[in-house]
């Protein structure tokens, strides 16, 4: 992944905001004179610390929506209780005796049961599916918090995320302003 890849990327997001008639620059003057300060003394321009910067798969693939990944969690855990009462029907349904009213399959007169079991062994076909994509999901997003928690910080490190560091403010800031106003007009 070259860093080139990663400039565009956080163009992208960066880009987004602009396109949306908000444009929000969170790097201020001062902060600018602090890095640039410090740039040139730490070598953080020197090639081979700007040519691999390490937040770049944080970058790109963060959404600005404040709520996308709890909304993958939410519902990876809902059809997870889909997953249960399909089941649950379903082998109630092997189970029971032919007379036992009780189970919802039960209740199915006994000429249409096994179409209806059919539809719902389908239903549950489709939505193991879709939990299997949701839970992919899930998985990059814990991917790269254990990446994130892998970092070793050593004066290389250190020296990248200083380079990087502007890049990182503008997003995470970019980030808590949108949050905070979708935090603050839902509140109202």
């Amino acid at each position: 992944m070259s860093s080139h890849y990663g400039s565009m990327c956080a163009l992208l997001l960066l880009g987004v905001v602009f396109a949306s008639g908000s444009p929000f620059q969170f790097i201020s003057e001062k902060l600018e004179q602090n890095h640039r300060s410090i740039a040139h003394v730490l070598k953080l321009t020197q090639s081979d610390i700007i040519t691999k910067p390490i937040f770049n798969f944080v970058i790109q693939r963060m959404n600005t929506s404040c709520q996308r990944s709890d909304k993958v969690q939410l519902m990876n855990i809902t059809l997870g209780v889909y997953m249960r009462i399909f089941s649950s029907i379903l082998q109630h349904g092997h189970n029971q005796l032919h007379d036992n009213a009780e189970t919802l399959l039960g209740q199915v007169p006994e000429p249409n049961r096994p179409a209806v079991e059919t539809t719902l062994q389908k239903l549950q076909q489709m939505m193991e599916r879709v939990k299997s994509h949701l839970s992919h999901l899930n998985q990059d997003r814990e991917d790269m918090i254990s990446k994130l928690n892998k970092i070793e910080v050593d004066p290389v490190i250190q020296r990248k995320a200083l380079a990087q560091f502007k890049e990182i403010y503008q997003a995470a800031s970019l980030i808590d302003h949108q949050c905070g106003h979708a935090h603050s007009s839902s509140a109202q």
